[in-house]
């Protein structure tokens, strides 16, 4: 992902406020979680004030009323619709100073598309319902989607976005990095029972070798359900042991159809909540 990463840098320190971006993948590869890194970064490198919003807006949920969709997006004034019974700034708005991270992008409807990309261009909006005042905002703006491009949008709406990553499935990742991808799930669930979990190599390897239809989100499921099959059965011991013995037969046998094809580690790793991914990049080799 190197790449894509300096692309993203890129976008975003370009003065004013960046240039915008989207992000191309399948589902479950980890856009929502580039989004929000990217916004940690921007805050790190003093290109955002630190305490400058993050908004999330996933557009599929307006999808059979694009209507909402916009008024949620632009704002709208009072009375321009029923129920709208005062004033109310979008997010837009909302995430002036920072920026709005636009999921599931391709369920825009035209209109919308077409008064972003004006927006785009000249950094100016207009409420719903307030067609004589001119509103403006700040924003970096970053979209996702799962579909086609070239297929799912207008072209006129493509051009105003100059950064297109496509984020890949993460068994076409780096060994390294579906490697970290694995510590760093432990490393959540042991922050989340705050206790230490011991994970066999047995475990290890065959999640290494695992093939994820549903990509990161799946590997971080799957570790989710280990982890909480291990804590409902040893709830009074204070180290969890994830190993082929305690797993239970329904992950047992999941794991049981991975053929160990690479080994990372041939000794258990215990993850403590206080780690951080960092740790294990030391003893990791840059491949």
């Amino acid at each position: 992902l190197k790449d894509g990463i300096d692309r993203i840098t890129t976008a975003m320190s370009y003065p004013p406020t960046g240039l915008p971006l989207i992000l191309s993948g399948n589902s479950g590869v980890g856009k929502s979680f580039l989004a929000k890194l990217t916004h940690q970064y921007c805050i790190q490198e003093q290109i955002i004030a630190p305490d400058a919003p993050f908004i999330t807006l996933n557009c599929a949920q307006y999808f059979h009323n694009p209507e909402l969709l916009s008024s949620y997006l632009f704002g709208y004034a009072k009375g321009s619709f029923t129920g709208a019974t005062a004033d109310s700034k979008g997010m837009l708005e909302s995430a002036n100073g920072g920026i709005l991270f636009l999921d599931e992008c391709h369920r825009l409807n035209a209109e919308s598309q077409e008064k972003l990309f004006s927006f785009m261009d000249t950094g100016a909006f207009q409420r719903m319902g307030e067609g004589n005042i001119t509103r403006h905002s700040k924003v970096r703006l970053i979209f996702a989607t799962t579909e086609n491009l070239q297929k799912n949008f207008l072209r006129t709406f493509l051009r105003r976005i100059p950064i297109a990553i496509t984020v890949p499935n993460l068994n076409d990742r780096s060994p390294l990095e579906l490697k970290l991808h694995i510590y760093h799930a432990f490393i959540n669930e042991s922050k989340r029972i705050n206790q230490p979990i011991q994970v066999s190599p047995w475990v290890i390897n065959r999640l290494y070798n695992y093939h994820y239809k549903n990509n990161v989100g799946e590997l971080k499921s799957m570790v989710q359900i280990l982890c909480a099959r291990v804590f409902s059965q040893h709830l009074m011991q204070t180290n969890l042991h994830v190993s082929s013995e305690t797993i239970g037969s329904s992950a047992l046998t999941d794991l049981l159809t991975v053929n160990e094809q690479e080994l990372i580690t041939q000794t258990p790793i215990t993850f403590h909540p206080d780690d951080a991914l960092a740790d294990y990049l030391k003893t990791s080799p840059s491949n």
